[in-house]
């Protein structure tokens, strides 16, 4: 996924500014595609120079200018194109597995820390995402697009069950460092089915 089709998305709902796109980013994608304010607004320009958006400024005497980009019809293509277009998927690069998978070069003590801090994230953001789950629950039956509102909650339940299986996993990684369990799991542990 790129940053510049989730910009694309987001417009197509409505126009909005740089600054409330990362309030959009934020409070919806963020467990997924997070995006900084700067990348906001360099994407906003590329998007403009490719005429995939477009422009209001509106002139304001006590602040900067305000500018309001709006989808044009080819930018909605685009991202009506993107959409239909299967992914391939995407490597992915995870720190704590780097640090885990060389930890036999410090002691269990300070890898249980590691652990241990990472549950704690993971747990915090689990908490924050059930929270937003549980908000949309309450609004979902009064929306007037209940569709669009389902693919969001899909997304919200991908990462509910994304961070439920890493604290899943960081929690058996402590209890097996604790007890200085070394052997591989049982595949059909792993797995959650039989080998």
């Amino acid at each position: 996924m790129s940053l510049k089709h989730a910009i694309l998305g987001f417009l197509s709902l409505s126009p909005l500014t740089g600054y409330d796109l990362k309030k959009h980013f934020d409070q919806s994608v963020r467990h997924f595609w997070p995006a900084n304010q700067s990348q906001i607004y360099r994407t906003l320009a590329e998007l403009d120079a490719e005429g995939l958006v477009s422009k209001d400024v509106i002139a304001r005497e006590d602040r900067l200018d305000m500018k309001v980009y709006h989808l044009t019809e080819t930018g909605l293509a685009e991202l009506r194109r993107w959409l239909a277009a299967p992914l391939p998927m995407q490597e992915t690069r995870e720190p704590l597995l780097v640090q885990v998978f060389f930890a036999g070069q410090i002691t269990d003590a300070e890898l249980l820390s590691v652990l241990r801090s990472q549950l704690a994230e993971a747990e915090a953001v689990l908490a924050a995402l059930t929270a937003i789950y549980h908000q949309q629950l309450e609004g979902f039956p009064a929306l007037a697009a209940p569709r669009s509102a389902f693919f969001s909650t899909l997304t919200l339940e991908y990462g509910l069950a994304a961070y439920a299986a890493l604290g899943r996993w960081l929690l058996a990684a402590i209890r097996r460092v604790e007890a200085q369990d070394y052997a591989p799991a049982p595949l059909p542990d792993l797995i959650g089915a039989q080998a």
